[in-house]
Parts: structure tokens; sequence; C-alpha cells
């Protein structure tokens, strides 16, 4: 490249940096793009204007500040009819908003609303959450997960019967924290759990577990586990379908008993069984934390309906 000290700027190299710096910040493909307006080219034979150079350096800016990475030349503005200088680490710092581009400080993110179901009736074997989420475009999609946005799971069990099994739920909703679906991969804020390597980059058309955590001790056999899938291709994929199970897999205790106890008279020698159910209110509830800093990258929030409530 001809770009160095003492040189002409040539459009060339101008739109060779502006491409570069359009992939992460413009339409992009895959795991690149935020959906931001891209750098103009400039015609072979032209000019570079002031205008245009300072549009290269803004859009690199952005980028940069999205991610909160910290460049060398992105301020080195100029004004109009003054001389643009080469800069010597504009390619590095191209490249540095490459490396960070799936990067996001939190400070230009926002918490968002998706949805809640909530179930009061006392339940046992498995109560399902099924719900969409749904993105305006592909690329809509492909920009939400790449500038940082996560779909966020989380459940909860309060009220009700003072049983074990109840504060098992409890517990176990808990120590989760909240699932955090992401663009390459899934985590959780919590314990007790396991989170799989599965973000949207890796949805196919078939249901994939994405996170589980269990019960403890006797109730180590009820579990939440989450699943997710997409309508189309990585690329293509405009709604994503999660599948949340809350399983009650607890075996209710029968037997006899057989003195001391409850076992005394008259209770010696008489069977018991339980429904061991679940009771109180059961909630789970769906956000999304997304880009939402208009001065550098800024993401719709997806919409969106539950087709299957506890």
């Amino acid at each position: 490249m001809a770009y160095q000290q003492g040189d002409t700027i040539t459009a060339a190299d101008y739109n060779t940096f502006a491409t570069n710096i359009n992939t992460i910040i413009g339409t992009g493909s895959t795991d690149s793009g935020y959906g931001l307006s891209e750098i103009a080219a400039v015609s072979a034979g032209n000019t570079i204007t002031a205008a245009q150079w300072n549009s290269l350096l803004s859009g690199l800016q952005k980028g940069a500040n999205h991610q909160g990475t910290t460049l060398t030349n992105a301020s080195n503005t100029v004004a109009q009819g003054g001389n643009i200088l080469p800069l010597s680490n504009l390619e590095a710092d191209i490249t540095l908003i490459t490396t960070n581009k799936l990067t996001a400080a939190g400070a230009n993110m926002a918490a968002d609303t998706g949805i809640t179901s909530t179930k009061t009736a006392a339940w046992t074997g498995t109560e399902n959450h099924i719900f969409t989420v749904t993105f305006a475009s592909a690329n809509a999609a492909r920009h939400f997960f790449n500038s940082g946005g996560e779909i966020r799971l989380a459940g909860s069990r309060a009220g009700g019967s003072s049983t074990d099994q109840n504060t098992d739920w409890t517990n176990l909703l808990s120590n989760m924290g909240t699932v955090k679906f992401a663009e390459g991969a899934t985590t959780y804020t919590g314990s007790g759990g396991t989170a799989a390597s599965v973000g949207f980059d890796d949805l196919t058309t078939s249901n994939q577990q994405i996170f589980t955590a269990t019960g403890a001790g006797n109730y180590s056999s009820n579990d939440y586990t989450a699943y997710a899938k997409a309508d189309a291709a990585y690329g293509s994929a405009t709604v994503i379908t999660f599948t949340l199970d809350f399983k009650d897999d607890h075996a209710a205790q029968t037997g006899t008993y057989t003195g001391g106890g409850l076992g005394t008279a008259p209770n010696e020698g008489n069977a018991w069984s339980g429904a061991d159910e679940v009771d109180g209110t059961l909630t789970s509830t769906i956000t999304t934390f997304r880009a939402d800093n208009a001065s550098y990258v800024q993401v719709a929030n997806p919409t969106f309906a539950t087709t299957d409530a506890l």
C-alpha cells in the first residue's frame, strides 16, 4: 500500500480503509457489522476532501467508542482547506476495532423489555414457557448480537406452601441468576448450572440446549433447561424460538409408617403418599441487553410473543 509518509494519499488507499471500517460499523456479514451508515468511496483521480477524511475518522471512532477501544489517530481531523497528513497508526487502529468487533462498553448498552409468563396454579411434571424473538430483518438480527446484544432469561418462584419442594425451586431459580444468550455463546451470572458454547451464530432450525440447572439433595432431579432454534440458517434467520422447561422430576415419597415419630399409634403401619406439588407464583422473565448510544451504535429491540405460557 502506498499510504506512508511522503506519498500521495490515493483514492485506492482511502477506499481500502473505508471498506475495512465499513465491515465493522456498516452492514458487514456474519459476525461483523453494527448497521451504521457506511463511509462513501472516493472515485479514482478525485481529490480527497477534508469532509471525506473526517468521515473516515469519524466512522473509525464510532466503532471504537462503542467497543471501548482506545485509538491513536481518530482525533486527527482536518479543517476545510487543510492538509491531510499520513497517520502512521491508522492501519493498526483499524485492526484494533476489527479485533474487538464483538466487544461492547457497558456504558453504551441498555436493558430493555422482553416478555413475562406467570403461573399461580399448583403443578407437577413439566411446565414450559415457549416464546419467539423476532427481528425486522436478518441483518437486524446480526447487528443486534454483533454489537453486544443479549437475550436474557431468568426465573423465580415465590409464596405458596412452606415445603422443601417449593424451597428447592426457589433456590434453583435464584441461584442460577440470569442466563445470557449472546452472539457466540451462552453464559450465566449465578451458580449450579451449565451454559453451552451455543450462541446466535450456532443456531440451526432444530432445538439446541443452551443452559441447564438442577435442584439440590433429594430434589436433584428437578431442573430448568433452556433450548433455542432459529427459523433459518445463520445469516438468514430473523426469528429465534426459545423453549424453557421447568421440569419437576422429583418423585413423591411413598411407604409405610413403621414406628417412631409419625409411626406411633394411631398411624403405625399406615401407608403414606404425596403429590409433592409446586405451588406459589412461578415466573419466567425475559429481557434484552442492546446497544443504545445514539452517538455511536444503537440497534432496535426485537419483538416478543409467547406461544406456550407457563
